[in-house]
């Protein structure tokens, strides 16, 4: 998988570093524009919180492997998707891939900030239901809601889900039952 697009990761790290962005700033490169994120501390907790839980519960899977900002490959529309979490298929990835095929990906999951909200809702919506991508989670930081997608048909998911934090949500993964647990917080 490291010889996909290898040009485009090493481009982005140079960048990150010529431009000595600190590290709460996530960058976005869609359709030859670079983009800058915030990375705030809620969005953080939110993404770590859902990766341990995630990681512990598939523990003794041996099939899944719970990683965080891989770009979702091929190019769609000119967009490769870097999900905050996902979960894939154990082994399709080594220790310098940057890049996951989509049929290996099972979960998606995204921390909604100021900037990408829009992208969260919409474009990444659809471009992980046009992947096939089976279950797509939002957790909007802003609102103190999470979206919980699922069934993919077309650019669209027929079934959407939503939760107060403080709620558990549950799905299954590759015939796996797990719950995530929504005690996030809300950036006010």
């Amino acid at each position: 998988m490291s010889t996909m697009y290898p040009e485009y990761a090493q481009w982005l790290r140079q960048v990150r570093r010529s431009m000595q962005l600190p590290k709460a700033v996530k960058l976005l490169f869609d359709q030859g524009r670079l983009y800058m994120s915030p990375v705030t501390e809620a969005h953080s907790e939110a993404d770590d919180s859902i990766r341990l839980q995630l990681a512990e519960q598939l523990a003794g899977e041996a099939g899944l492997h719970v990683t965080r900002d891989k770009g979702v490959l091929p190019e769609l529309d000119g967009y490769t998707p870097e999900p905050d979490v996902l979960v894939v298929d154990a082994g399709v990835l080594g220790p310098g891939d940057a890049f996951v095929k989509q049929e290996h990906v099972h979960f998606v999951a995204e921390s909604v900030s100021r900037s990408t909200v829009g992208q969260d809702y919409g474009r990444k919506l659809n471009q992980y239901a046009a992947r096939g991508i089976a279950v797509y989670l939002i957790v909007d930081v802003l609102t103190g809601e999470c979206v919980l997608y699922r069934e993919p048909k077309g650019d669209e998911y027929t079934s959407a889900v939503p939760y107060r934090f403080g709620e558990e949500v549950g799905f299954t993964l590759a015939g796996v039952a797990v719950t995530v647990r929504t005690d996030f917080k809300k950036i006010r």
